[in-house]
């Protein structure tokens, strides 16, 4: 039998053998902890790394892809341009070349009608020169019987054209002579002194350019300028002694003194009312210089007819009318 003092050694042995034991499970196990733990770190730190240099790379690849396809796509919108360029250039010089035959042969129909229509009328000059003939004749046969006339020719007129035809002379003066009687001379002897008996002159006779074959052409005159500053008689008058100025509230979608008067000719109750307030107005020879003007404007060309009174008036019947 063991004493007690071996039992206590041997209880003291085992649990120091256990003491130890358990410290080195204990190591073990923290060892073991840790490897795992530090393994875990570095796999994700690879991981991390691994992941960090392919999104590089990625990203590399990308930009590099998108900037080759950039270069490639600006090439061919480059050769579109210049292709779209060379078509517009062609476009607009075959436009260009159409446009200026248009214009070119609308220029030559005009100057061919300006010729077409430029005829020179002769028959004034031709009549006075027959005018010059006949009196040619006429003092070459008073020669012939022994008379002394004297020639007075008809001055010819110079020809006018037909864009500004030229009037006619009204009036042709023609000196008309009476032969003298003619002195009998016998046919052996000769007078010592040649008679020459004086002509006798008839007074001058004005001849009509009607009797003659010339026609008197229309002048056409001119265009005139009118000065819608100086009319003093657009229309008559109203009355607006009882008018009494307010201020009107006038909107941009029914007619008023801004609208102009072509506007307002179009719309049949408008119309009505222009013609009562300005009666005449519409009639007016010089209406046409004024239709595409507005009221407003008016009253600044004829501000004695275009009054405040009358402004008002028409103001305030014509904003009742929608447009």
């Amino acid at each position: 039998m063991l004493s007690r003092t071996e039992k206590y050694k041997k209880i003291r042995r085992i649990k120091k053998m256990l003491i130890i034991s358990g410290i080195l499970v204990l190591s073990i196990g923290l060892g073991t902890g840790m490897k795992t733990a530090l393994a875990d770190v570095d796999v994700q730190q690879v991981m991390a790394n691994w992941f960090s240099k392919k999104q590089d790379k990625s990203i590399k690849e990308i930009d590099q892809a998108i900037g080759a396809e950039r270069e490639v796509l600006m090439g061919q919108l480059k050769g579109q341009l210049n292709t779209e360029m060379q078509l517009a250039e062609k476009q607009l010089a075959e436009f260009t070349a159409t446009q200026k035959q248009t214009r070119i042969t609308a220029l030559q129909e005009y100057a061919n009608n300006i010729k077409a229509g430029m005829k020179i009328d002769s028959s004034e000059q031709q009549a006075a020169v027959m005018q010059n003939i006949d009196i040619i004749l006429a003092n070459a046969k008073a020669q012939l019987d022994g008379q002394a006339a004297q020639l007075k020719l008809v001055t010819v007129p110079m020809p006018a054209t037909a864009p500004v035809p030229a009037s006619a002379p009204d009036l042709v003066v023609v000196p008309e002579t009476t032969p003298a009687p003619a002195v009998e001379t016998s046919p052996t002897t000769k007078p010592e002194t040649e008679v020459i008996p004086e002509t006798e002159k008839a007074p001058e006779k004005e001849v009509k350019a009607a009797s003659s074959p010339v026609q008197k052409e229309p002048v056409v005159s001119p265009p005139v300028e009118v000065d819608i500053y100086a009319v003093t008689d657009w229309f008559v008058k109203p009355n607006t002694s009882n008018v009494q100025i307010e201020e009107l509230a006038v909107t941009d979608d029914v007619f008023s003194i801004n609208t102009s008067f072509s506007d307002i000719l179009m719309n049949s109750q408008a119309r009505g009312i222009l013609n009562s307030i300005l009666p005449g107005l519409e009639k007016h020879q010089h209406f046409h210089l004024i239709q595409y003007k507005t009221i407003e404007e008016m009253s600044r060309v004829a501000p004695g007819h275009f009054t405040e009174s009358v402004l008002y008036l028409l103001n305030q019947k014509l904003s009742a009318v929608k447009k």
